[in-house]
């Protein structure tokens, strides 16, 4: 395993590895005594920061990543807001001056609250997608264009477009589906009821298997 050699003397350390690496980055900066503030981009169940700022004694903020795989610099230059999960004032305020030359909104919670924005955001798309896929099972029984019918809705300033163009698909790509998986082991370890977002799971998984 080679492992990174790393700049020690930084005011920001953002950490931007699949969720299942940042304990273990975490970790290694902390062994390699890197300075400065760590940020987790990454999208880790609520309540992670937290832990691992209990388990290394360090400063950690979460700063969600809001990106789709086509466009992603696009987004990466001109997000639609910032939002940070800030461990304290002090390094909110830095935060804060690191992305004002964006010009783009920039709020401050606390990082479990972010952590769950950055869920809750992927499976509300997840349930879009699914509405129309079960949508469109119905239209075909009545032998009605489905694509009419989104039309025709969207018409209604309340109703999202996100999910009319996907029509028999199942939502895929690196996010949605382990996000999904993340979000119902959330609600499972918190003894609450995920039946909805199991069922949105399961109807996707079938999709899947029939789009194979």
């Amino acid at each position: 395993k080679i492992m990174p050699e790393y700049q020690k003397d930084v005011d920001i350390t953002f950490v931007c590895t699949p969720e299942i690496y940042v304990p273990e980055v975490i970790s290694e900066l902390v062994k390699n005594k890197v300075k400065g503030l760590y940020v987790i981009k990454s999208t880790v169940p609520p309540g992670t920061t937290k832990e691992l700022m209990a388990k290394t004694g360090v400063h950690i903020s979460h700063n969600p990543e809001f990106l789709r795989e086509k466009i992603a610099m696009e987004d990466v230059m001109h997000p639609n807001v910032v939002i940070i999960g800030r461990c304290c004032q002090e390094h909110g305020a830095l935060l804060e001056n690191f992305y004002k030359p964006m010009g783009c909104p920039i709020e401050f919670t606390d990082s479990t609250t972010s952590e769950t924005v950055k869920l809750t955001l992927n499976g509300y798309l997840s349930t879009l997608i699914t509405f129309w896929n079960e949508i469109e099972k119905f239209t075909k029984s009545e032998n009605v264009d489905v694509n009419d019918v989104a039309r025709l809705v969207k018409y209604n300033p309340r109703i999202s477009s996100y999910g009319t163009e996907f029509f028999g698909e199942p939502f895929g790509g690196k996010c949605l589906p382990k996000d999904m998986d993340q979000l119902i082991l959330s609600y499972q370890k918190g003894g609450v009821d995920a039946s909805v977002f199991e069922a949105i799971r399961q109807f996707n998984r079938g999709l899947n298997a029939n789009s194979v």
